[in-house]
């Protein structure tokens, strides 16, 4: 069985504890689900690995702990199909399910895989068999296994990709995809008591060989965080920053909220901002053409610096009294005097089309790289 790293022991600042490497306890993972009993039903994303090894376990434990009636587990596990033993090691989760008498399924992704970014359309076709089971069996939430580490990573590969604060906001503990609640219990918890945690609770899990190869950004950053918290650029910086990101974002998006109501005129294929827009204060315009047009496009990937460059475009236009023509986001964007109208474009010019990735089920009744 694996085991703990002890030649490489952290501190764990998140619980503000001394020693080096300790398990959780069994109030703190009270604490830590007991939001997750407002649900009814959640859907456990587990790779095999031990991180969302131990979350299925600690989970079962907790049900059982408080009756076992709220919230049903049920238990998906995606086989990337991309390693000759992944087949198998998803039947291993799926055993393990079974003995926990929960309910559970292979999503196999199918068809070809890109020979470049590779991971990110693994994490896009995980998302989408993810979503679409839990939608097919009715769970309204996704539990993951993200911990602090996954966090600290992610905020160090949007800083060096020019993210903005919402970006650097990170994971969220909670959020919300197509109707299903994507929930994080141990997004506050690093590695290494996950570790110690399955450890001492005598967990088997396995390794994906990849999460050990330079080929791949995430790793290459994992790598990279050892230099860094040398530094004092540590994983608990790394969240503490990500965390008042997230605040500043919120109440960012509560300002924006207010805007909107008085700018924003919505009909079914078009968003009028009147010029109340250019009243408000630069990141606040910035953020209502984006809503505009998340709303009419919402498969259309933003890109910040893109819209940046045509607010400064708009904010030109309105001191010069000039008209603007453009196009963004799948969006056309007008603007007239100092009224902007976004509709949106039209289907020949947005390219080609968006297609979910080709998946198949195997269901089976009694990750670590992140999702």
């Amino acid at each position: 069985m694996n085991g703990p790293d002890t030649e490489n022991p952290v501190v764990d600042r998140v619980s503000g504890q001394a020693d080096a490497v300790f398990a959780l306890t069994t109030s703190e993972c009270d604490s830590l689900f007991a939001p997750l009993a407002v649900y009814s039903h959640v859907l456990v994303a587990v790779s095999g690995g031990v991180d969302s090894t131990l979350l299925l376990v600690l989970l079962h434990e907790w049900t059982q702990l408080n009756g076992g009636a709220t919230p049903k587990l049920s238990v998906a596990v995606v086989d990337h199909a991309l390693r000759s033993a992944s087949r198998h090691e998803a039947e291993g989760v799926c055993a393990l399910a079974v003995a926990l008498a929960l309910p559970a399924a292979i999503l196999t992704w199918e068809g070809e895989k890109p020979s470049n970014g590779l991971q990110a359309a693994a994490r896009q076709a995980r998302y989408r068999l993810l979503l679409d089971h839990a939608k097919a069996i009715g769970a309204d939430a996704l539990a993951l296994a993200h911990h602090r580490d996954d966090q600290s990573e992610t905020i160090l590969m949007r800083l060096c990709a020019g993210s903005g604060l919402d970006g650097l906001s990170g994971m969220r503990v909670r959020a919300e995809r197509e109707g299903i609640d994507l929930v994080r219990p141990l997004l506050g918890i690093s590695k290494q008591r996950l570790i110690a945690t399955a450890t001492n609770k005598g967990i088997a899990w396995v390794d994906d060989p990849s999460n050990l190869s330079d080929r791949f950004t995430r790793v290459r950053f994992r790598k990279a965080r050892n230099v860094l918290a040398a530094a004092g650029l540590d994983a608990a910086r790394l969240n503490r920053l990500a965390f008042r990101m997230a605040r500043a974002h919120d109440a960012l998006e509560n300002m924006a909220d207010c805007y909107w109501t008085e700018t924003a005129t919505l009909s079914t294929e078009t968003v009028v901002l009147s010029e109340t827009l250019f009243a408000a204060p630069q990141e606040i315009r910035l953020r209502l053409l984006m809503r505009a047009c998340a709303i009419l496009a919402p498969e259309a990937p933003q890109r910040l610096e893109r819209f940046e460059a045509l607010m400064a475009r708009l904010n030109d236009g309105v001191r010069q009294g000039h008209s603007l023509n453009s196009s963004i986001a799948g969006c056309l964007v007008r603007m007239r005097v100092d009224r902007v109208r976004v509709t949106r474009e039209p289907l020949r010019r947005r390219g080609t089309a968006i297609r979910s990735p080709k998946c198949g089920l195997n269901e089976i009744v009694p990750e670590d790289n992140p999702v």
